[in-house]
């Protein structure tokens, strides 16, 4: 488990790191797609109980389990050579491999060769996610390993059954970086922290319905992103995160939600993230803009003084500046802004894990 920190450590604190395996043609090239059948003498169904889920999954088809928020990803342990997945969406997908660098397949369907280079004999660790700009579906339909070869139950610590699960926008979602929801700072602020986590955000959304469409307020209870605004209502006993991060509110300012109807509306909100995970540590952000920073404060301290001491306002003021390499285009973090955020919030955090 060290070493696995250490890692991950490394990863969050190396920029050039991330940067490298944003582009890694070898792997595009050996992105093999194939028509190979689901009945493969070593094939494994998505339904195998070796296999972890982390992120809002629809398991109601044993033969496809689908994801339909970004950043969500599985992991499993293995022995022989190779390993394939077969994919149901066209997207844009991240492999991890013994804890190595996150390698990009781009545009990639059907069964996908992840090691187009033999593994060594032994036992190794994968992860795979998914995230792509406005396209979050997760269609996994199973997994093909090396004749002889089979999956292995996940070892896990204690520490590693903490969960974070992170509200957001774009911002959230790693929009307009290379990778997409593995760079951004929710998912190496919790590689740093050693925690798994979910990522319930979509480019665009406002906190406020009515404004531009439905807002998080609604979004959040349902099983798919915005995308899919008639989903159906998620169930909150799949998992129960022990840390919420929220970071709204940019586009409520930029679809001019009036500021004190944002204010009540955060409120009412984080109210009823209390009531489906009573004992969770929630952690609201100012947005790196400052937009409906006020407001968001006050929902805060409102909160804080009608008896809820387990919500935190975060003042990210001056964590990211503006006209620096900290962003690709004046809102959304750079890989590296992302990072910063990631390092300056992971001493909020935690305490609580």
């Amino acid at each position: 488990m060290k070493k696995i920190l250490n890692w991950f450590i490394l990863l969050a604190l190396s920029t050039s790191s991330l940067q490298a395996t944003s582009a890694h043609p070898s792997a595009l090239k050996a992105a093999k797609i194939s028509t190979e059948a689901t009945n493969h003498k070593n094939y494994f169904a998505p339904s195998d109980t070796h296999i972890q889920y982390i992120g809002r999954w629809n398991t109601t088809n044993p033969k496809s389990y689908t994801s339909y928020w970004g950043g969500a990803y599985f992991k499993a342990r293995f022995t022989g050579t190779s390993f394939k997945i077969n994919l149901g969406h066209k997207s844009d997908y991240y492999v991890s491999i013994d804890n190595g660098p996150w390698i990009s397949y781009k545009g990639v369907e059907g069964m996908v060769d992840l090691t187009p280079l033999p593994l060594s004999a032994g036992r190794h660790t994968i992860r795979v996610a998914q995230g792509k700009d406005y396209d979050y579906i997760f269609d996994f339909r199973g997994l093909v390993l090396a004749p002889g070869a089979k999956l292995l139950k996940w070892k896990t610590k204690k520490s590693s059954h903490s969960l974070i699960e992170w509200i957001g926008d774009s911002i959230t979602t790693g929009y307009t970086d290379p990778q997409a929801n593995v760079s951004d700072y929710a998912w190496v602020c919790s590689a740093l922290l050693g925690a798994e986590h979910t990522q319930i955000a979509y480019p665009g959304i406002d906190l406020v319905s009515g404004y531009h469409g439905q807002g998080m307020d609604i979004q959040y209870q349902k099983e798919r992103s915005l995308k899919f605004p008639g989903a159906a209502p998620w169930d909150f006993s799949r998992y129960r995160p022990v840390v919420l991060v929220l970071n709204l509110g940019t586009n409520d300012v930029n679809n001019h939600v009036p500021a004190n109807f944002f204010e009540k509306s955060y409120i009412n909100f984080i109210q009823e993230l209390r009531r489906h995970f009573p004992k969770a540590e929630i952690f609201v952000m100012r947005t790196f803009s400052g937009a409906m920073a006020a407001p968001t404060k006050t929902a805060v301290q409102t909160l804080n003084q009608k008896g809820d001491s387990h919500i935190h306002y975060v003042d990210t003021d001056g964590w990211l500046v503006k006209g620096t390499e900290d962003f690709t285009d004046g809102t959304h973090p750079s890989v590296t802004g992302h990072i910063k955020v990631a390092k300056l919030l992971r001493p909020f955090l935690a305490p609580f894990l």
